[in-house]
């Protein structure tokens, strides 16, 4: 890596304060947490009385590392899991913006790309708008990137202290999403095509790069020794990567079958029942490729196919060989998920995007050198990146907090022993009614035909939010209810919030 100095000392300077901004702005717009951070927080909160119960709580803590990092922040701090998680996440954006821009001094001594670098995560518009969320994702691209930054230098210079860098910061990955497994498992192979090096020195980096898998498999056979169960049953979602990687192939088939015989029979006419396999096909291509350039923003999307199709990433055959390996490792995961479970969440596709994104400060940098010739497509590139920015940092959409508006007046206005009932998840986290209780009522609160036919009255409070899906279902309730809202909060799209007093 070349050395950092005072100049380039400035950059990570700038980027280190302009991340931790970013952050605290991000925290202060959040007036309402997402729906998997009740989760985390309550899982969080259950730590106290152990990990297994924090771990069976609900779905997302039975992987608990971030679970178990907000409650030790907590702790530590007296601070409430909601700001020791937005701190959390604030650090581990630090650690992902300062290692982007590590990664890209690695591959480069241009003091102006090393700029352009912190300028495009700083401005990255997915990284930015997901901030607000309560996710541990956020430890995952940050120990992410950091692997990445480490096999760069292991492929440069094989050394045991950069192998075992590798080893604990995808490890440490691992702890945040189950798909860490994956890089792990399947990122060692790519030794072998570094075909500039002998068969020994390949082999001996292959050993050295699975000196964590190798360390795990001792421990399972050394458990293996003692206990009769088998050894993933009660180790979170180890089971599922296990499942994936000995029968993902069958599954992937399975699902791509299924889905073209559904095409064919509630879509296509019988006249292209034949051509099912194909349209799906050419449908899940056409959807993975929106998705991703949607993911990095269009217009970063079209600046690494510009840095492609030039040619200008500075790097040489092994670091080129490293990055690919990731992209490619990166696009496997994401279209088997795909394809098993027809959509894409923006948040699988970050670690891409993440990766992606190294190509478009070189992209930057020809267009500055062009500018000469032609300014026009700089000033294109700077407008929309710019505007891309500003809507993942604004938010311009309609507010949602009179969901929180709600759920606040139940927690200030009703006792503890006050029967509640509400179809929406976050309305009953912050009525601060239901504690734990709150994952196994909502599944059958959400659903408005649960509480029909008088049924609502056997609670103090019935809490409704509108949805235009189910209008015809609520305006029957309503007037089965029929009593006046003692209070109504809305906001300017149309949503709506009535809480109803029910007499007894």
């Amino acid at each position: 890596m070349h050395g950092l100095t005072r100049k380039s000392g400035s950059v990570y300077l700038f980027a280190v304060i302009f991340s931790v901004l970013l952050s605290i702005l991000a925290s202060i717009k959040n007036v309402l947490i997402n729906p998997d951070a009740i989760c985390y927080l309550q899982s969080a909160e259950t730590m106290k009385m152990g990990l297994s119960a924090a771990m069976h709580l609900c779905d997302q803590a039975k992987w608990p590392f971030y679970s178990a990092l907000i409650y030790s922040l907590a702790s530590v701090t007296k601070l409430s899991v909601y700001y020791s998680a937005s701190i959390l996440n604030g650090i581990f954006a630090l650690i992902s913006v300062v290692t982007f821009i590590g990664i890209i001094q690695f591959l480069t001594p241009s003091k102006r790309i090393l700029w352009l670098a912190a300028f495009v995560i700083l401005l990255a518009h997915q990284f930015n708008s997901i901030k607000i969320y309560i996710v541990r994702d956020h430890g995952f691209w940050a120990f992410y990137l950091l692997s990445l930054f480490f096999l760069l230098h292991y492929f440069r210079k094989p050394e045991w202290r950069t192998a075992i860098a590798w080893n604990v910061s995808l490890g440490l990955a691992i702890l945040f999403r189950i798909e860490g497994v994956i890089f792990l498992l399947f990122l060692p192979l790519f030794v072998w095509f570094d075909v500039s090096r002998t068969w020994l020195s390949r082999f001996n980096s292959y050993f050295r790069l699975n000196i964590l898998l190798l360390f795990v498999l001792a421990m399972v056979a050394v458990w293996v020794m003692y206990h009769s169960q088998q050894v993933f049953s009660n180790v979170g979602r180890m089971g599922e990567v296990e499942f994936q990687v000995i029968h993902g192939f069958d599954m992937v088939t399975q699902h791509f079958r299924n889905n073209s015989v559904a095409l064919a029979q509630h879509v296509l006419s019988p006249y292209a029942e034949s051509e099912a396999a194909t349209a799906l096909f050419l449908m899940l291509i056409s959807w993975y490729i929106f998705s991703v350039a949607a993911n990095i923003s269009f217009i970063y999307a079209v600046l690494v196919v510009y840095a492609w199709r030039n040619k200008l990433l500075i790097a040489d055959n092994r670091a080129r060989l490293v990055l690919w390996a990731y992209v490619i490792i990166n696009i496997v995961i994401t279209t088997i998920f795909l394809i098993e479970n027809m959509f894409l969440s923006k948040r699988y596709l970050l670690a891409l995007s993440l990766t992606l994104m190294i190509w478009v400060p070189f992209a930057l940098d020809r267009l500055i050198e062009l500018r000469q010739k032609t300014k026009w497509p700089l000033v294109l590139a700077v407008f929309f990146i710019f505007v891309s920015a500003l809507s993942g940092i604004v938010e311009f959409g309609h507010s949602k907090k009179y969901i929180r508006q709600a759920g606040d007046w139940l927690a200030v206005n009703t006792s503890e022993t006050t029967r509640i009932y509400s179809n929406d998840y976050q309305v009953m986290y912050y009525s601060k009614h239901f504690g734990n209780t709150i994952f196994e009522k909502a599944p059958s609160y959400v659903k408005l035909d649960t509480i029909e036919n008088g049924k609502w009255k056997q609670f103090d409070y019935v809490v409704l939010r509108f949805h235009k899906n189910e209008s015809q279902l609520d305006d029957k309730l309503v007037k089965e209810i029929g009593q006046t809202p003692v209070q109504i909060f809305t906001n300017k799209r149309g949503g709506q919030i009535n809480i109803y007093k029910i007499p007894h």
